[in-house]
């Protein structure tokens, strides 16, 4: 009897990781890349980013030069296997980022963020955009 999982298209993903590791964008140079939804609503936008297994005190968000970056950490899970060894690991240890870039229709110092239950919502208010008065052009 195994108690590693097997599946064939595991199977399949493991070998392609292996042979084609470009091929796995979610992960790169030890950080991973954590599900977001971006909904536009009337008067902002949301982003809802699932980070599973993180601490409030262990996420960042900032704003920069129309760059929205999330980025998180998670803990170390080691005390599950101090009295065995792991035979199988699916769970992402260690740092996530993500990064969005923005128009200038927001109020940048109106956003703001709530983490429950392992789901971060930042939210993006929205401002009119600054149009030009109709005028009239002397011309020289």
């Amino acid at each position: 009897m195994s108690l590693l999982p097997r599946d064939s298209w595991s199977d399949f993903n493991r070998l392609l990781d292996a042979t084609l590791p470009h091929t796995n964008a979610r992960w790169s140079h030890g950080q991973f890349s954590p599900n977001v939804d971006v909904i536009e609503k009337e008067t902002a936008f949301e982003l809802i980013a699932d980070l599973p297994g993180v601490d409030k005190k262990d996420i960042s968000v900032t704003y920069d030069k129309n760059v929205l970056t999330i980025s998180a950490a998670t803990l170390q899970r080691d005390e599950h296997a101090s009295e065995g060894k792991y035979i199988h690991k699916e769970r992402y240890e260690g740092k996530m980022v993500r990064s969005f870039t923005l128009n200038n229709n927001l109020n940048a110092n109106d956003i703001y963020a709530e983490f429950t239950d392992g789901v971060l919502v930042v939210v993006v208010p929205k401002i009119e955009p600054d149009m030009p008065q109709a005028r009239d052009i002397n011309i020289s």
